[in-house]
């Protein structure tokens, strides 16, 4: 007994080091600069805030989409005067709430400074139309949401100040936002349930029914208002959820549309070399744009409810600045292994979808100043991983990135899959004219599934079919390829 204390006490001492020594190493060492931070004991130097101002720059250029651009209207040529349109244009969405928030501790980049900086001016007269409407955006935090789009009606735009805008410049850039963020219900489905102004007493924002990432009223008019004035439109959705744009396609007018997804403080810099030419944009649309999001699988499932057994856990909060009551919820989703994409394009195969009327922009998607070719696939099964590779060509007058993705379908069995899943990309930058080889591995315990009969992950042996593309829908090449799996392949790390 009194070996077995000795050996017990000292296992614990061991252990109480072992933490001690671990809790040293975490707050002295990796995690010494955020918890300073957090106790206002210490400062970010100049040179590490210049840095990551660089390199939240980088991720904007990198991650604005080009969504559309008839007829190569943009980088816009010869213009250098821009008529901003829309309440948004005096004051965009920087970012979420919560952790996806922004402060005022770092210098902010406006989305008018951000274009000024690219060389153009603005029409000064409208922003401050703007700005004497209402220069605060209604808060979206924790502690209050509110769901107010604030529009100037069309009727309060003066004859005199569309002319002068007419006459400024021929161009204008419509700016559509969208905010939201933590710590509440997702965004209204249905606005007429949801705390929010209407812009009119003439007129209702939003019908029953209609929801948040649709056009209010106040927008449609005022689309349709810059449309009637202008040949030459841009619209910049500024927002970081997929909203209905099919509005675009609309009007003859619109020329080109960009997707500035949370653009942080300093983004909108990109936003202006855009517009110039001298960023060629590369993003890529991370969700799939539909016509109606109400097609969409997930509408008429994705709700909330409440745990009975959990009343005593639900804790106060506030809703447009009324206390309400948040209780343990939970959503059940119902896609199964059809989430997003996946959906879209197995249902347009099976026929169930006419994939060209219900999706505008695919997963994946994203244009540029130039054009890319592909060519020469060449796939070989390896022991351990699928080889792909194929020539890419920048055959476009631009410099430009193009993000290389590889889509896997996998053998013919009885258990349903989708047609096609991501399993790898590449971003790769090209000089015009420039050709290179691609080279991919794709590691074959990503191409296993669950077999429910079987209780594991197992290789379906046949043949696979490799697409490469420029996003789940425009695929360039293909080719199939016969492997034989090994059911005994090792677990990935994630897995043990």
């Amino acid at each position: 007994k009194s070996q077995k204390f000795l050996i017990r006490s000292q296992s614990v001492i061991a252990a109480v080091l072992a933490i001690l020594v671990t809790a040293n190493t975490v707050c002295f060492g990796p995690m010494s600069t955020l918890i300073s931070l957090a106790t206002g004991n210490g400062t970010v130097s100049e040179k590490t805030a210049e840095e990551a101002k660089e390199v939240a720059q980088q991720v904007a250029e990198e991650g604005f989409v080009l969504l559309k651009n008839d007829d190569s209207f943009l980088p816009l040529q010869n213009i250098s005067k821009l008529n901003l349109f829309g309440w948004a244009a005096s004051n965009p969405v920087y970012g979420g709430s919560g952790s996806g928030g922004i402060n005022q501790l770092y210098e902010i980049v406006s989305l008018q400074k951000g274009i000024e900086d690219a060389g153009f001016e603005v029409n000064q007269e409208l922003l401050d139309f703007y700005s004497a409407y209402t220069s605060d955006r209604p808060e979206m935090s924790i502690q209050k949401q509110s769901w107010t789009l604030p529009e100037p009606p069309v009727s309060t735009y003066s004859q005199e100040m569309i002319e002068n805008a007419k006459n400024f410049s021929d161009t204008a850039v419509i700016v559509i936002s969208r905010a939201a963020g933590e710590g509440h219900n997702d965004m209204p489905m249905d606005m007429s349930q949801a705390k929010y102004d209407d812009n009119s007493p003439d007129y209702k924002d939003f019908e029953a029914g209609e929801h948040y990432l649709q056009l209010s009223q106040s927008e449609k008019d005022m689309v349709n208002l810059v449309c009637e004035n202008f040949e030459n439109v841009v619209v910049l959705y500024n927002g970081t959820n997929p909203i209905e744009m099919g509005f675009v396609n609309d009007y003859k007018q619109i020329k080109a549309a960009i997707w500035c997804a949370g653009p942080g403080n300093v983004g909108f810099e990109a936003l202006g070399e855009i517009l110039s030419g001298e960023v060629n944009p590369s993003g890529r649309t991370p969700d799939t744009f539909p016509y109606n999001l109400k097609a969409a699988p997930w509408w008429n499932n994705g709700t909330y409810t409440d745990y009975t057994n959990l009343a005593d856990m639900a804790v106060e909060g506030m809703n447009a600045g009324k206390p309400q009551v948040y209780s343990p919820s939970f959503i059940d989703y119902v896609e199964g292994i059809y989430v997003g994409y996946k959906y879209y394009e197995t249902a347009a195969v099976e026929g169930i979808i006419d994939y060209d009327k219900t999706v505008q922009y695919p997963f994946g998607y994203g244009l540029s100043y130039t054009t890319f070719k592909y060519s020469n696939l060449q796939v070989a099964d390896g022991e351990e991983e699928i080889n792909v590779s194929f020539q890419l060509k920048n055959a476009g007058k631009y410099a430009g990135d193009e993000v290389a993705q590889v889509y896997v379908k996998l053998p013919e069995r009885d258990e349903v899959m989708p047609v096609k899943e991501l399993k790898g990309f590449e971003r790769v930058a090209l000089k015009s004219g420039e050709n290179k080889k691609m080279t991919l591995k794709l590691r074959k315990d990503l191409l296993r599934y669950w077999d429910e009969a079987k209780g594991k992950f197992v290789y379906p042996s046949g043949d696979y079919t490799i697409m490469i593309g420029a996003s789940s829908a425009d695929i360039r090449l293909q080719k199939v390829v016969s492997v034989l799996q090994k059911d005994n392949y090792p677990m990935s790390h994630s897995e043990k």
